[in-house]
């Protein structure tokens, strides 16, 4: 293989490798996504959300309040007070301007515990061993 089809292969393979990262970053950043964890009270930590936005941790029995999006595209969320047990909780995110009609679920609906024995029963769930925890 001569120089110049060895400088062209490796700039081709540069440039592919430019393309996959530019494209994996503008993927990565395109959607927003949560942490979401039970313990004493519901807890979610959205990452890139668009600034100005609310959000709120919805399920059932809790009726909390919005919160707005900062400018860094977080938002921390806390139900505050909740009955002990497993909850389907989810995080909800609108515009509030435009209202109910903007909003969309940030990441997927998630089994979270809260009370007492919660972090054991989030260990056992982590660790794909949901059967082992209360249904409800």
């Amino acid at each position: 293989m001569s120089r110049a089809q060895h400088t062209r292969i490796s700039i081709a393979i540069v440039g592919a490798v430019g393309v996959v990262f530019a494209v994996g970053a503008a993927t990565a950043s395109a959607s927003p996504s949560v942490d979401v964890h039970g313990g004493e009270t519901i807890t979610a930590r959205v990452s890139g959300e668009k600034p100005g936005q609310s959000c709120r941790i919805t399920a059932t029995g809790i009726d909390m309040p919005w919160h707005a999006v900062a400018q860094d595209g977080t938002v921390s969320l806390d139900s505050g007070p909740v009955r002990q047990g497993r909850h389907d909780a989810r995080v909800v995110c609108e515009n509030p301007q435009v209202g109910a009609s903007s909003a969309h679920t940030v990441g997927h609906e998630q089994d979270v515990f809260t009370g007492h024995w919660a972090p054991a029963f989030e260990f056992l769930q982590h660790h794909r061993l949901e059967f082992l925890t209360p249904r409800r």
